[in-house]
């Protein structure tokens, strides 16, 4: 699962001031559910999709909530752009947090994930198994803002204080 080594990289870093580099035992990682969902795309090429639930535990929290879900949430706007407009219920990110006596907490976030994998026909018989890279969504694409956009040759959009 590279999504799953991809943010553990990802939170542990984010987190490092908060000791997790000395206590990488304090960041949990567990996959509860899955499925794979077959995906044909015609003529020869064959893949499949992995679909999980990645649940990411902090046990005996003291930070703040939000030094958790501001790393992740970066992490999902690169990896996982489409649950950004999915609230929990239609199958977005779903958190619990458990309030302890001592003012810690245990947060668990629960992330829905997809990773495809492909099959190509070798020249030489067999298959190849690849794993393609995630797209770059459009807003973290390098590019020159679009202050003037046109269609064949003529200027279709414009920002007002860019136009000349």
């Amino acid at each position: 699962m590279r999504k799953l080594e991809s943010l553990r990289k990802h939170m542990m870093a984010a987190l490092a001031h908060r000791g997790l580099k000395d206590n990488p035992s304090d960041l949990h990682f567990a996959i509860p559910s899955g499925s794979t969902i077959a995906q044909n795309r015609g003529g020869s090429d064959r893949g499949f999709e992995y679909r999980y639930t990645l649940s990411m535990g902090i046990f005996d929290c003291a930070w703040s909530f939000d030094e958790i879900i501001l790393p992740l949430m970066i992490w999902v706007e690169r990896w996982q752009p489409e649950l950004l407009s999915l609230a929990a219920g239609a199958g977005g990110i779903a958190w619990e947090v458990d309030q302890l006596d001592d003012g810690k907490s245990d947060i668990l976030v629960k992330i829905p994930i997809t990773e495809t994998v492909f099959l190509k026909i070798r020249p030489d018989g067999g298959h190849d198994l690849t794993r393609p890279e995630e797209p770059v969504p459009f807003a973290l694409e390098p590019a020159t803002p679009l202050h003037r956009v046109y269609m064949d040759g003529e200027l279709i959009v414009a920002c007002a204080h860019e136009v000349e």
